[in-house]
C-alpha cells in the first residue's frame, strides 16, 4: 500500500494543490492524519479518480445536419 502526500496525490490525480484541498474541505476525498501530515492511499486516489466527474462543461448533444 502506498502512501501519498498532498502534494504527491495532486500530481498522481493531476489536479493542482488547491484542487486537493477543495475536495478535501468538500468532503469528496478524506486524508488520513500521521502526525500533523496528511496522507492518502492509493486505493483512496484510485477510487476517488473512478468517481471524479471530467472537469468543464459537458458536451452538447448535437442533432444531426439536414441533408439537402
Amino acid at each position: 500500500m502506498k502512501i501519498y502526500s498532498t502534494k504527491e496525490a495532486a500530481k498522481y490525480l493531476g489536479i493542482t494543490v488547491s484542487g486537493i484541498w477543495y475536495h478535501i474541505q468538500a468532503g469528496h476525498i478524506i486524508p488520513q492524519k500521521v502526525g500533523k501530515t496528511l496522507v492518502f492511499t492509493q486505493d483512496q486516489l484510485d477510487q476517488f479518480q473512478a468517481t471524479r466527474k471530467p472537469a468543464g462543461r459537458p458536451k452538447a448533444e448535437r442533432s444531426p445536419q439536414p441533408q439537402w
